[in-house]
């Protein structure tokens, strides 16, 4: 009899506790929902010879940049070299997620008042994203290259290895440096207009220049 009072109270207590882990399980099974991923990337501004040239970018020489945002995923935007030769962008042709692209090939266009730039990509891989705010806002490129400006997301293979084929560091500084010196030499040949006091591009050189110097100067820079 005693024995089986013993089970008895056992069982009751095992009950309990089981009971008792059931009701609080769901509870700590909740857990708070990761950090949403931000669509800008706000970097700390580093000025080089008038532009913006944030640390932590690999940029190509075609003038668009790209950043590691996961072990096999890279965001792209242009950098704010393009964003002045190009002017305040009206329109984004974006590549359509799924599409293979080659790294130095066309990528995506922006234009405006009848221009399109074409664009570049820094890495090859296949587009996984694209930034839907530029279908009604296609200015944020120009605005804010970046952050809310970003054009696609790549996915790639050995991301690490083609980042370290691209600029970045001294050796991007530089290659800014040499497209600003190279920039102010085309420009003094052609109109008065699109250079401020100092011989210096002006801020808004690109809606002073005309339609063959325009894309004269896209083609050359942009490499396309």
């Amino acid at each position: 009899m005693t024995v089986l009072l013993v089970l008895l109270t056992l069982a009751f207590f095992l009950a309990l506790d089981f009971w008792t882990h059931r009701k609080e399980a769901p509870a700590q099974a909740v857990a708070a929902p990761p950090p949403e991923q931000p669509e800008g990337f706000h970097l700390e501004p580093v000025w080089v010879s008038g532009y913006q040239v944030p640390d932590g970018l690999h940029f190509h020489r075609g003038h668009v940049w790209a950043r590691a945002v996961g072990p096999d995923t890279a965001v792209v935007g242009i950098d704010d070299f393009a964003r002045r030769l190009i002017g305040p962008a009206t329109r984004a042709r974006l590549p359509r997620p799924g599409t293979w692209l080659r790294a130095g090939e066309p990528a995506a266009k922006l234009g405006l008042d009848g221009r399109d730039a074409e664009l570049v990509a820094p890495l090859e891989g296949v587009v996984v994203e694209t930034n839907s705010r530029l279908e009604s806002d296609p200015e944020l490129a120009s605005t804010d290259p970046y952050g809310r400006g970003w054009l696609f997301k790549l996915r790639t293979a050995e991301l690490g290895r083609h980042l370290r084929n691209l600029l970045s560091g001294s050796l991007a500084h530089r290659f800014v440096e040499d497209s600003r010196e190279k920039l102010q030499l085309e420009l003094m040949a052609l109109s008065g207009t699109v250079l401020a006091d100092g011989g210096e591009p002006a801020a808004d050189f690109a809606s002073h220049l005309s339609d063959e110097d325009w894309h004269r100067l896209t083609r050359e820079f942009l490499l396309t």
